[in-house]
């Protein structure tokens, strides 16, 4: 007994004098601990839309290639070993390796990549990011339910040989790849829970889980962490440089901040505006200002009047300050933005004829077009409703814009807060007037921006369309030079702005916080980090008071 009071008692001292906090009792478990702004709508490639999803996704599942840890332009064999393509660029071959294996042993063969393709495509499955993979020969007509699969640009020559013939030459096609969309599905896995177009199906939970990436998961408690740990059956399993990831679902960056200066975060996801200058003074060493390919915006439900004249939704954007919601809302961490691809890539931006406005000769003409439309000085004009998310930003910018709408054009817009699943659920289904809203590239190519507003595209959501934009984004898919694609994407970035289904704010940029004792995270545009290659240490953690 005596034995047994003195091992409890010791214990009991060693737990009291443990004076590390969460962040480095994880790293010293080599478990990273990474802010991940929402609870995870789902794990399955062909459902998931938001960018907190993907990253989770890419984390569990390898695509055909892999990202680099430094350069947003490189990447990397993944579960193709090497590839070649005609000099078109229009026929692509992959030859996947002969070591990669699902996470319960099964080999991951070509056909299970055949297999995801059609499941995203099909038309039951009604899968929202189809169009990711339109650049396939047919797989817009198979979607649409036009014409059978067999018609479909990919075939299986062997159980490692995978060829992709598109529509027109794609020599951003593994870019392309990068997203989570392209990942593979285990087929065996999918048909015993349920089948290929099972939308309910549980392949996603932890007791079912079976993936081909760096992790696997590992546990998942609903808003409070989801983790993964590394997979021991992937195949550069030996170059992983922690066991494990565990995301947090922190929407409040008040809160995310918080528990970074506390210790108990080694990455956020963002700084909101106002804490920037905390941060900067807290954590000057961890307080991060990077590139990002993302754009700001407010959707317009173009459906619902008087959104559906041209010439509102034109003063509705025209009455907005961009400068001052910059300079005083995200407090510079971006750039206004009247066009809506950011520049890179061989892309340049956009400009519009109002940029080169003065202030006042913006508001002036907003007023006109609001008269023009039937509502000088916003007599009579119907009460509507602007939509945000449960974010503090989104609040604060949303009564921004409410106020400069009131006092330049005299009309009231309510405001509309929602947690983030009803958000998601009420843009899909166009139950809004006015939707605050950011796209984040899902490659590094201006398509990514521009197929958006393709007529009834599934992250549209804005009921607008256009033949034009249509027949210009058709003729950018199968340009021959990448020069004549570019100013194929331009006209039909330009015809959309023209009718103005949406209101372009700003091009962001990541504020986040990052620990020093974090190694291999380094800036990237689209903010796709292979959290495989990234260590955290041990070392004690610096902070100034």
């Amino acid at each position: 007994m005596y034995k047994l009071f003195s091992a409890l008692a010791l214990s009991l001292l060693l737990v009291s004098c443990d004076e590390r906090d969460s962040s480095q009792k994880a790293a010293a478990e080599g478990i990273l601990l990474v802010g991940n702004n929402q609870e995870p709508l789902s794990l399955d490639p062909h459902k998931a839309t938001s960018v907190a999803d993907g990253k989770i996704i890419t984390a569990l599942l390898e695509g055909l290639v892999r990202p680099d840890a430094e350069e947003a332009a490189r990447v990397h064999p993944g579960a193709a070993e090497s590839w070649e393509h005609n000099d078109a660029a229009d026929e692509w071959t992959f030859h996947l390796r002969q070591d990669g294996v699902w996470s319960d042993g099964k080999p991951v063969t070509a056909q299970d990549f055949a297999y995801a393709f059609r499941r995203m495509l099909h038309p039951q499955f009604a899968g929202k990011y189809a169009e990711m993979l339109y650049p396939l020969r047919n797989a817009e007509a198979y979607n649409r339910g036009e014409c059978p699969w067999e018609d479909v640009g990919v075939s299986t020559p062997d159980c490692h040989t995978l060829r992709l013939t598109l529509n027109g030459p794609t020599p951003h096609l593994l870019q392309l790849l990068l997203h989570f969309t392209w990942c593979p599905v285990p087929a065996h896995a999918v048909e015993a829970a349920g089948g290929m177009l099972d939308r309910r199906s549980l392949w996603t939970r932890q007791k079912n889980w079976v993936g081909n990436g760096a992790y696997v998961l590992a546990g998942h408690r609903h808003n409070d962490y989801l983790a993964v740990s590394a997979n021991p059956r992937y195949w550069r399993a030996a170059e992983v440089r922690n066991k494990g990831v565990r995301f947090l679902p922190i929407v409040n960056g008040y809160t995310e901040t918080r528990m970074f200066l506390d210790g108990k975060l080694h990455i956020t996801n963002n700084v909101p505006p106002e804490l920037i200058s905390v941060a900067r003074t807290r954590a000057p060493e961890a307080y991060c200002q990077d590139p990002y390919y993302c754009t700001i915006f407010y959707r317009l439900n173009t459906t619902r009047p008087p959104l559906n004249d041209v010439r509102v939704r034109r003063a509705l954007s025209l009455a907005v300050d961009r400068d001052a919601l910059v300079q005083k809302v995200v407090r510079g961490a971006g750039r206004a933005a009247f066009g809506f691809t950011p520049g890179g890539a061989g892309y340049a931006a956009v400009r519009r004829a109002e940029e080169h406005l003065s202030r006042a000769e913006q508001v002036q003409e907003a007023q006109r077009l609001l008269a023009e439309a039937g509502y000088p000085a916003g007599k009579g004009f119907p009460m509507l409703e602007l939509m945000t998310t449960s974010r503090d930003v989104q609040r604060v910018m949303a009564e921004t814009v409410q106020a400069m709408w009131k006092e330049m054009l005299g009309i009231h817009v309510e405001i509309r807060s929602c947690e983030w699943t009803a958000y998601k659920a009420a843009q899909q289904n166009m139950d809004y007037d006015i939707s605050s809203s950011s796209w984040s590239g899902d490659y590094l190519d201006p398509a990514t921006f521009i197929e958006l507003w393709r007529s009834g595209g599934g992250n549209n959501c804005t009921g607008w369309g256009n033949a034009a934009c249509d027949a210009a984004l058709e003729a950018a898919r199968t340009a021959v030079s990448a020069e004549t694609r570019r100013e194929h994407l331009r006209r039909a970035e330009e015809n959309m702005l023209s009718e103005q289904p949406i209101i372009p704010l700003y091009w962001s940029e990541r504020t986040y916080l990052k620990s020093p004792a974090v190694s291999g995270w380094h800036p990237l545009i689209l903010d796709n980090h292979p959290l495989d290659a990234v260590r955290v240490s041990t070392s004690p953690r610096k902070q100034t008071p």
